[in-house]
């Protein structure tokens, strides 16, 4: 019951989320003249190293971040651009610039559910 409890309450937050979200990503579209673009090999556009790591682990690995990233595309039906200053084929921009809105918010989801799931004492 309280796993259903954690689930349902993931999912009301997360949809109210996926509106800000949105919102944020289309004000910060507008603004995006001045971004840092960075280059990258299109057979290996995400890079192997990960900075600006602020609610994830440091040193967690580039299989599970990039599982996590993926399943926030599939969830919330975006693309890595959404949150990140990237073209839509990864091979430019800067992934690790905290420029969009939408990237701030997605912080704020995950340290919500990472919340959800610690146990009450």
């Amino acid at each position: 019951m309280r796993r259903l409890l954690q689930t349902g309450c993931f999912l009301l937050l997360g949809t109210m989320i996926v509106v800000m979200i949105q919102e944020a990503s289309r004000a910060a579209e507008m603004s995006t003249n001045q971004k840092v673009v960075q280059t990258r090999p299109k057979d290996n556009p995400i890079p192997d190293t990960f900075v600006n790591l602020q609610v994830l682990p440091k040193d967690i690995s580039k299989r599970d971040l990039v599982g996590v990233m993926k399943q926030f595309s599939v969830t919330f039906n975006v693309r890595c651009s959404n949150c990140h200053s990237v073209s839509d084929d990864l091979t430019e921009g800067n992934f690790d610039s905290d420029e969009k809105p939408a990237k701030l918010k997605a912080r704020e989801l995950i340290k919500n559910i990472i919340e959800l799931g610690k146990p009450k004492a």
